[in-house]
């Protein structure tokens, strides 16, 4: 029966050889719903850890795709190639086809894809120790509508952020985060995330010293993926549970789950969780004190971390085969590690870890009476275990003054000993001389006489011990002190820095509110003002241009008709024409200058002012001055504000050359207080009386600008003087 079994799977596959064979060859007539049935017929095979088999079935997809030119499938295949490798702990094959997968996501902007490429290279980060890069592909995951969405991948990243701030001991965060994520894999139905963050809940718990709850939270997780047949998060929960139990003294529960987690490890062939398993049994051999076995598994957990370079776990692993060099009293070998693990830690600044590396370094020094360096570690010890906001003890200090005590008691006792062996050499003495036995009262003596040196010698000794023994007091008395200023620092600088956090957010908001709003009364301003514009300019040529091509058109009629019949007239009206079509030139050309950027500045207005009076009063014999103040040089008018001044300024030299008979012209402009004064002033005599239409038009365009504008005749001249308000 088996051998018919065997020959039927030998023709399926075959045949499906064949088929793909047939595709291959014809690239462009591969059917693409088969191509989808074959990536999806990887996800069972995944589920039951079959990862070769499935490994298989997505490369012959991928070749598929590349074959019908099908990129989305590409994508895909590359996505879920790069998911299984990251599953088994192959972080290099990952890179590969996520880098091979990026342009192809990117290009056809598919955010799932992108997603799912963040996100795994944010745990990779993690696990390296980039915390920061870590938090940036995190951030950018959600930012890609994943947060809004609120799904179970949205979950996965938000458990994927807890881990991350539990590496760098911000437990607050690292709580937020997981329950956040337990929330949403609750609502979605999603078992498998929720046995992932009970898992990571227990994580918190134990570091924060709640063995009990760790316990429930991992029996939790088990009983989830127990059900779910999820042979991963088995591992990884029966490795926690198992290193609870060690805490707790039960070695025969935790020798069991750690078997089991290394069972299901090598079952899945990860390397990584092969590593974890071997460095949690390293861990149980330790405490039940076959330090043998355990630097045999510990050396096994090393190599395959350093292999995968996790460099998260080699700063714990390094500081754990330092307590077992210290455990054989290889001190070198001990030390050595101790350093290593701490340089990690510092590296990815872990907070846990170079605190637990502190600690582990004082106790070895403390043990070799090395108490100057054991008491620096333990005081570093201290203020990274405060600074992640742990219960402070003084437990280290307190042992090194027991055994200060302890030397002073031996020094007593040793004292009062000498004294009673003194007492009793004086009575037998006193016994030899009643005796009359000269040889034993000089034997008896020369014994008192030692043995008074010898208590002389202690005495001076214990003294010596005794002031020594005060001073170490005095300097653990302020160790003490240090610690306690220490831990009221660290509190008042807690408080503080959350009340900056606190103002600064405030701030922020604010700011970043008033900012918005500002931007938007402010873009709406100028959308009005632009309409305004519009407006004005387009007033302008249908009033003033269009009138006088009006104008120009009605004098071309009546020039061609008297062309014939009386040429003297036609001469005339071709003259008016040449003189408007200067007039409706001249205009235009303000209406350009006026909109142009470049002639925002006051300097630039008096720039044309100049040019144009020139041209009008130098034929005429009139002498032109004109000036302004130095504190206007910079200053920049509104389009509609520099077109009117300049009008108004052409209007009035305008009026001087054909009315005033004058022989100098001054032109100023300077401040008066918040107001832009423009005075032009002549010396002539004139004829009419100032109420023309020209002089209302400078009336009129003074008073849209908000300003005042008066026409003041004198014995030697008028004065055109103008007020607008300015900023």
């Amino acid at each position: 029966m088996k051998f018919t079994t065997f020959v039927i799977s030998l023709i399926q596959l075959l045949s499906f050889v064949g088929t793909i064979q047939a595709f291959a060859q014809s690239p462009r007539t591969v059917p693409l719903p088969f191509i989808q049935n074959l990536i999806s017929s990887a996800d069972p095979l995944i589920k039951r850890a079959e990862y070769d088999s499935a490994s298989t079935k997505l490369s012959q997809a991928l070749q598929l795709s590349i074959n019908a030119n099908a990129r989305h499938y590409v994508a895909t295949c590359y996505d879920k190639l790069a998911e299984l490798n990251q599953f088994i702990g192959k972080t290099n094959e990952m890179n590969r086809f996520d880098s091979l997968s990026l342009p192809i996501v990117k290009h056809l902007k598919d955010t799932i894809l992108l997603i799912n490429i963040y996100n795994r290279q944010g745990i990779q980060a993690m696990e390296k120790g980039k915390n920061n890069i870590a938090e940036r592909h995190f951030s950018t995951a959600l930012a890609l509508g994943l947060e809004r969405e609120a799904s179970k991948k949205t979950a996965e990243v938000y458990s994927n952020f807890g881990s991350m701030y539990l590496a760098k001991g911000e437990k607050g965060m690292a709580l937020e985060s997981f329950l956040k994520a337990l929330t949403l894999y609750e609502k979605n139905g999603a078992e498998q995330g929720m046995g992932e963050t009970y898992s990571n809940i227990a994580s918190l718990f134990y570091l924060m010293g709640k063995v009990d709850d760790a316990i429930q939270y991992q029996q939790k997780s088990i009983e989830i993926r127990k059900k779910l047949n999820d042979k991963k998060g088995l591992t990884i929960t029966n490795i926690n549970i198992g290193q609870l139990y060690i805490i707790k003294g039960a070695y025969p529960l935790s020798l069991s789950h750690l078997q089991q987690a290394l069972k299901y490890a090598e079952q899945l062939k990860n390397t990584k969780l092969i590593a974890s398993a071997s460095s949690a049994l390293s861990v149980y051999y330790s405490k039940t004190k076959n330090y043998s076995e355990a630097l045999a598994w510990q050396t096994r957990g090393i190599t395959l971390f350093e292999e995968i370079d996790d460099k998260q776990m080699l700063s714990r692993l390094y500081v754990s085969a330092g307590n077992l060099a210290n455990a054989a009293n290889d001190s070198a070998k001990s030390i050595a590690y101790y350093k290593n693990g701490l340089h990690l830690a510092i590296a990815m600044d872990n907070k846990e870890n170079i605190a637990n590396a502190y600690e582990k370094i004082s106790i070895f020094h403390s043990g070799r009476q090395n108490f100057e360096q054991a008491h620096f570690n333990y005081k570093q010890y201290i203020a990274y275990r405060d600074s992640i906001s742990e219960k402070s003890n003084l437990a280290k200090i307190t042992e090194i003054r027991t055994l200060y005590e302890t030397e002073k008691k031996d020094g007593e006792i040793i004292r009062l000993n000498t004294l009673q062996k003194l007492k009793q050499l004086q009575i037998e003495k006193q016994e030899a001389v009643i005796d009359g036995n000269l040889l034993e009262v000089k034997r008896k003596q020369a014994e008192i006489e030692l043995l008074s040196a010898e208590k002389k010698l202690n005495d001076e000794a214990l003294e010596k011990q005794s002031l020594v023994t005060k001073n170490k007091e005095q300097q653990l008395a302020l160790a003490e002190k240090e610690t306690e200023l220490i831990d009221s620092q660290l509190d008042n600088e807690k408080i503080v820095r959350n009340l900056l956090i606190a103002v600064l957010i405030l701030g922020l908001l604010t700011g970043f509110t008033w900012l918005n709003r500002f931007k938007l009364r402010k873009k709406i301003q100028q959308q009005a003002d632009l309409l305004a514009i519009r407006n004005n300019i387009s007033k302008d040529l249908h009033d003033e241009i269009g009138s006088t091509l009006t104008s120009i058109n009605i004098l071309s009629n009546v020039s061609q008709k008297a062309l014939s019949s009386n040429p003297q007239q036609a001469q005339e009206m071709l003259g008016k024409i040449a003189g408007q079509s200067k007039t409706v030139q001249e205009k235009m050309s303000d209406i350009v200058w006026a909109i142009r950027s470049e002639n925002e500045k006051i300097e630039s207005l008096v720039a044309r002012i100049r040019e144009y009076a020139s041209r009008t009063l130098e034929p005429l014999d009139i002498d032109i001055e004109i000036s302004f103040d130095d504190e206007l040089i910079d200053k920049e008018l509104p389009l509609q504000t520099r077109k009117e001044l300049l009008l108004i300024s052409k209007e009035a030299i305008s009026n001087i050359a054909k009315h005033a008979q004058a022989s100098k012209v001054t032109v100023s402009f300077g401040r008066n207080n918040e107001s832009l004064e423009l005075k032009i002033n002549d010396n002539g005599n004139w004829k009419g009386n100032g109420t023309g239409t020209g002089t209302k038009s400078m009336v009129e365009r003074a008073r849209l600008l908000g300003g005042d504008l008066s026409i003041v005749p004198g014995n030697s001249g008028t004065l055109v003087h103008l007020l607008i308000p300015i900023i």
